[in-house]
């Protein structure tokens, strides 16, 4: 079986599109997106008709109490605790208040010049800036600082440093303005102490000490290492339970020069090199690594937007392959194709068989993340049956230690209560979400949910809560480096304030 039928003309230019966010309904977002924005070329045109294909009508979907069955079934058979029994998780009052939001001005300068070192700002700027911050050094030093000239010099020094920026990306910047507007919300300290140091508020920037690393040398470590474990983020492998690389020393050597050229955005070169891999792969007989294959082109063309390609790919997975794993990934593949062109009935099929699939591996994030978006499915037809399945893989992830996982599913249940007219529980999602990416170390997801609750809160009309909420959002926005986010929640804060 070779890739014929598979790859087609990759030269010329056309459009990409970037998958959505793990962790923002697809289905929902191409619905919002689709006449807005166009997508931008990558330069590939593999299809002349780029139309997904046909998906013949299926039988009807399991209810949730079959899917939960089956579920206990694989638990029962792996003789594991039956996770039917479901585990209470308390929802806790979240700790965020206790944190300072105080910091020193002295902190504030050190970062300011840190920024203004890492953008390598030229020397006649830098001196511009020097000026309005020596201006400042001498106000904060005083017994009793003039909090308003401390500002303006801040913002006068700030505008510089975007001004360069703007010109040096040809695009306009108001980073550093950001930054600085989101700090002058915060309790200042103006009584300069470089002692008095807020984590929070930390800006962290690379060590000038140490050499800096070779960009592709970086890049080829870090392909090599992706190529050795066959790691696919959004459904972790256990990776004891089956062989990653090929056994065949030419085998491999093709396989990972073929995922390095899709790594470094050569998607033509890649397939090229993939297909001799297959071909290599076909005449030793090793059916498992032909399905990577499969797999990895598959990849290439769902990342380009070119769907039938993608599907036509993936189905040859399903088709060679006698890995779990590596069905449980081209069936939640297939599924995400579908969602995001509103086909919610092969969408549906594809997460239930890749959830059902990642039960028999024992893969119980890759389950639950499955579930968790025919959850995501039936919030956005407005069924309240969502629910049930959110309940499922809440069930199934507490038998993990993934806090992303966790959040991930608490922050599609808030969005489904707030959708379905029950703010209260959608708070105490929410609050839940915030707990577990805060545990993931992921201040972006923090934010977001931080905001969301924010919006809730300010339904209820309390203009309070809403604008602390938006305050905690805020830190972690800063602490994410998200600037677009971080622009957002200034604005909504200003316009609360």
């Amino acid at each position: 079986m070779g890739l014929d039928g598979v790859y087609q003309k990759p030269y010329s230019s056309n459009f990409v599109r970037h998958r959505q966010n793990e962790e923002s309904s697809p289905a929902q977002t191409q619905r919002e997106q689709q006449n807005n924005e166009p997508s931008k070329s990558k330069g590939l045109d593999y299809i002349e008709n780029r139309n997904y294909p046909s998906y013949p009508k299926q039988t009807e979907q399991p209810s949730w109490q079959e899917t939960r069955n089956l579920i206990q079934n694989q638990a029962l058979n792996r003789k594991r605790q039956d996770i039917n029994q479901p585990q209470q998780t308390q929802i806790q009052e979240n700790t965020y208040a206790n944190r300072s939001s105080k910091i020193n001005i002295a902190q504030i300068l050190k970062d300011f010049k840190n920024t203004q070192a890492a953008i390598g700002t030229p020397d006649n700027i830098k001196e511009e800036v020097n000026q309005y911050i020596e201006l400042i050094e001498k106000q904060v030093l005083k017994d009793n600082p003039n909090i308003k000239l401390i500002k303006s010099n801040l913002k006068n020094a700030s505008s510089l440093l975007d001004e360069y920026i703007s010109k040096t990306l040809n695009k306009d910047s108001k980073v550093v303005e950001n930054w600085v507007d989101a700090l002058f919300l915060q309790q200042i300290d103006f009584k300069y102490n470089e002692n008095d140091v807020n984590p929070q508020f930390l800006v962290k920037f690379p060590d000038d000490k140490k050499p800096a690393e070779n960009k592709l040398t970086q890049q080829e470590k870090i392909l090599n290492e992706e190529a050795e474990s066959e790691i696919e983020t959004k459904i972790p492998e256990d990776k004891s339970s089956r062989k990653i690389v090929p056994e065949d020393k030419e085998l491999k050597s093709m396989f990972i020069k073929a995922k390095k050229l899709a790594y470094a955005d050569e998607p033509a070169k890649a397939i090229t090199n993939f297909e001799k891999a297959l071909k290599r792969a076909n005449q030793i007989g090793d059916k498992e690594t032909a399905s990577k294959v499969f797999y990895e082109v598959g990849k290439i063309y769902d990342d380009h937007d070119y769907y039938k390609q993608a599907l036509k790919s993936y189905s040859l997975v399903i088709e060679s392959t006698e890995d779990n794993f590596l069905k449980t990934k081209a069936h939640y593949s297939m599924a995400q194709i579908y969602d995001d062109v509103n086909q919610m009935t092969p969408a549906l099929d594809h997460y239930y068989v890749s959830a059902a699939y990642a039960g028999e591996g024992d893969n119980a994030v890759a389950q639950s993340t499955s579930l968790t978006k025919m959850g995501n499915i039936y919030t956005d037809m407005y069924d309240t049956n969502s629910l049930n399945y959110y309940s499922i893989a809440q069930d199934i992830a507490q038998t993990t230690d993934n806090s992303k996982v966790k959040g991930y599913i608490s922050s599609s249940v808030a969005n489904a209560y707030q959708k379905f007219g029950e703010p209260k529980e959608a708070l105490k999602s929410y609050s839940n979400a915030v707990k577990y990416y805060d545990e993931a170390e992921s201040p972006l997801k923090v934010a977001q949910n931080y905001m969301a609750a924010s919006d809730v809160m300010l339904s209820y009309g309390n203009t309070s809560k809403s604008l602390n909420l938006l305050k905690k959002a805020q830190k972690f926005a800063i602490n994410a480096d998200d600037n677009e986010l971080l622009a957002s929640i200034n604005q909504k804060i200003q316009d609360l304030v």
